[in-house]
């Protein structure tokens, strides 16, 4: 299905401009995966300058994995109304052909930056891995951790997982120490450079209750990012300064809660590709 949402064009014109113009990744960069991204060109080695691999294989195509909640698994708005859908689902009448909220892949920001990426390399044949699963926490990510990002051996991880996080979860240390965890096995077992990215703002619904805000998280990656030496792509202070110029956050957010609109994620594409530079 497709996404029908469309932030109006004032609000997603000036929410690009503030984005273009926003200091939002840290001094870090993916040093590794700008080599792989303008060495692997996805041909043999006699037709480039750079040679086999140092195993002796042809180099293989750059890979980019990204671990998130419903955001990255490319949720947009509501498919009808939420309350009807909602008590369908809890009376167990959910069935394989109803539709909870639109999915639109196409529009997430993990494939629009992959196409920045190929504008960018054009001679790059490079792969993208969804690992976003909407509704999980950093305890399922964690626990999928190696199914999912882990074996792909990738070149470059996306680690985007600060929306949901309810009192159940645990207070803003459980949050930090699961995120370290999630971090380090990444570095220990694969050689890819890793992005922390923060959220998108929400307009909170549920979850509420909690010892951890998400301000608290976004201020955990932030922190972490330097912690661990790893690259921030920091979407939220580019909300934050959209809040501030006086335009409203419920005009990028598909679902009036929390999934961003197609500006939304381009948004996030766009903080990304600064990392690119």
């Amino acid at each position: 299905m497709k996404t029908n949402y469309e932030t109006p064009e004032e609000y997603a014109k000036k929410a690009l401009e503030i984005t273009d113009a926003a200091d939002a990744v840290s001094s870090k960069r993916p040093e590794q995966f700008k080599k792989v991204m303008r060495e692997n060109r996805g041909a043999l080695s006699v037709f480039g300058p750079f040679g086999p691999a140092a195993d002796g294989l042809e180099r293989k195509n750059p890979v980019i994995v990204a671990l998130g909640d419903s955001v990255t698994a490319g949720h947009f708005e509501f498919a009808g109304d939420p309350q009807t859908l909602y008590d369908k689902v809890n009376r167990g009448e959910f069935g394989e052909q109803d539709v909870l909220e639109i999915t639109d892949a196409r529009e997430c920001y993990l494939e629009r930056f992959r196409a920045h990426l190929i504008d960018k390399y054009e001679q790059t044949s490079v792969s993208t891995v969804n690992s976003g699963i909407a509704g999980d926490t950093m305890y399922g990510m964690q626990k999928r951790l190696y199914r999912d990002v882990i074996r792909y051996q990738p070149d470059l991880v996306l680690i985007n997982g600060s929306l949901n996080w309810g009192k159940e979860c645990g207070n803003t240390e459980a949050y930090k120490k699961l995120l370290r965890e999630v971090v380090s096995a990444v570095k220990n077992e694969t050689k890819a450079d890793i992005v922390l990215m923060t959220p998108n703002m929400d307009i909170p619904y549920i979850n509420t209750d909690t010892d951890c805000t998400l301000w608290d998280r976004v201020q955990v990656i932030r922190e972490l990012a330097v912690l661990e030496d790893v690259c921030l792509a920091d979407t939220y202070a580019v909300w934050e300064a959209y809040k501030a110029a006086g335009y409203p956050v419920k005009a990028l957010l598909a679902n009036g809660m929390n999934h961003p609109s197609k500006t939304g994620h381009e948004m996030y594409a766009r903080v990304l590709m600064k990392l690119m530079d």
